[in-house]
């Protein structure tokens, strides 16, 4: 059934940047989803990480009980390469996490118990091609409460050193050296963390049921920082998500109430980015420091936008169709951007109540725009290509049966006859643009 939608002013970084809408494609875009887990006891999270081979590694598991871990590895075009088994019998299928360490290895988090004696979250090592995977034996830490907790988290810290949090608690080290008694905060039902790739400060975030609950943000090391709990009573478990920037400041939080979507800059401010029943929100890193949001409601609304580098403008949102086969399912989504185009994964039920985490491949948008300076003989014009605002230098246009490349500002220029034209535009880890004009 649709239902209007409104999307509202966007996050402004700072007291200058300047301000940016949020602007709807006219229309769904058709996708194309491939099930990843389910359709029997899926698993409550995916680990997700891309090495630096391009290829991104998607753990998840399947089991209530006992669990089979496995790898499913994506190219960076969002193809299926191969999947291998991390562990069977596994006691539980609780949160994972991965994370691509400096030296080229893989190291999976996960929650629950290779036996009785190591409960709350193991890990595993594999090599960058995670063609098979070697649990580190005897180690465990965050005992039952770790085990049964809902999503956990890691990170890095600056000088590479791995950071979990599992229900409101985050230590580093594997294991950890010390846990905090009192974990950061009580009732956490899901733990997310991410690192200011400026200042390397490392933050918790999590949806709380503490007092009048909320979402819960604060910085844990390299020291404790300010703590807050968003005011969102209606947050849902998972309806959050924390992200931190390639190459530039600032932590994120995006999350969604059942009124509306929001994102918060741990330390500044939080804006509603649009207004609709949405209860799945998601942020992921893009290249040179932009964000890829993604957010929905729990029937068949998924919508997707990327930031610019500053990340105070957005492309066109792009409204997602969901499976084919589903219907009033989609519970929540975790995505991964940091090539460019974006590997989306949404958890959701299909018609025979049969959940699990699809995944989509989506490219970044860009407009192509014509600016005509008219001449005695024709017009000088200039086709600029730009990612909300910032110029997309290399693509290639293509018009008036004349093939050009856009510069470093994404401009190209070219003199043409009087007359109508149509342009077209092509940039690596982008849709095509085009544009019509008159000279």
């Amino acid at each position: 059934m649709h239902r209007p939608h409104r999307f509202a002013v966007a996050l402004a970084v700072s007291a200058a940047a300047a301000a940016a809408a949020l602007t709807a494609q006219a229309g769904p875009t058709a996708t194309a989803w491939t099930r990843v887990s389910g359709p029997t006891d899926p698993g409550v999270q995916l680990g997700l990480a891309r090495t630096a081979d391009g290829v991104l590694h998607v753990v998840w598991n399947r089991g209530r009980t006992t669990t089979s871990i496995f790898d499913t590895r994506l190219s960076p075009a969002g193809k299926t390469t191969g999947t291998s088994t991390v562990a069977s019998g596994f006691g539980g299928n609780g949160g994972l996490a991965l994370l691509a360490m400096p030296d080229r290895t893989l190291r999976l988090f996960a929650a629950g118990a290779q036996t009785p004696a190591i409960d709350g979250i193991n890990t595993f090592t594999a090599p960058e091609t995670g063609a098979s995977w070697t649990l580190q034996s005897g180690v465990s830490w965050g005992g039952a409460v770790a085990s049964a907790s809902g999503t956990i988290g890691a990170t890095l810290t600056r000088d590479a050193q791995p950071v979990t949090a599992w229900a409101g608690t985050a230590a580093e080290g594997v294991p950890p050296a010390s846990i905090p008694q009192n974990g950061f905060v009580a009732d956490q039902l899901d733990s997310h963390l991410a690192t200011d790739a400026a200042t390397g400060a490392v933050v918790l975030s999590g949806v709380t049921i503490a007092g009048k609950g909320g979402l819960f943000v604060q910085k844990v090391l390299p020291s404790p920082g300010p703590a807050l709990v968003l005011p969102v009573p209606t947050v849902q478990d998972r309806g959050a998500s924390l992200s931190g920037r390639i190459g530039a400041a600032g932590v994120y939080v995006a999350y969604a109430d059942g009124k509306a979507f929001s994102l918060y800059r741990y330390g500044g401010t939080s804006r509603t980015l649009a207004t609709g029943p949405y209860t799945s929100a998601a942020v992921c890193a893009g290249p040179q420091g932009r964000l890829w949001l993604g957010w929905g409601d729990n029937n068949d609304e998924l919508f997707v936008t990327r930031s610019n580098r500053a990340a105070s403008g957005f492309e066109p949102v792009q409204k997602l169709t969901l499976p084919q086969s589903t219907q009033n399912g989609l519970t929540f989504v975790q995505c991964e951007g940091s090539l460019g185009p974006l590997d989306l994964f949404a958890y959701v039920n299909d018609k025979a109540n049969a959940p699990g985490f699809w995944h989509t491949h989506v490219l970044a948008q860009f407009a192509l725009r014509a600016t005509v300076a008219k001449t005695k003989t024709g017009a000088k014009v200039t086709l600029s290509a730009r990612d909300a605002g910032d110029p997309v230098p290399g693509a290639a246009i293509t018009v008036a049966g004349k093939h050009l490349k856009t510069d470093a500002k994404g401009q190209a220029v070219l003199a043409l006859k009087a007359g109508s034209y149509a342009a077209t535009a092509a940039a690596t880890g982008y849709s095509p643009a085009s544009v019509h004009f008159k000279v």
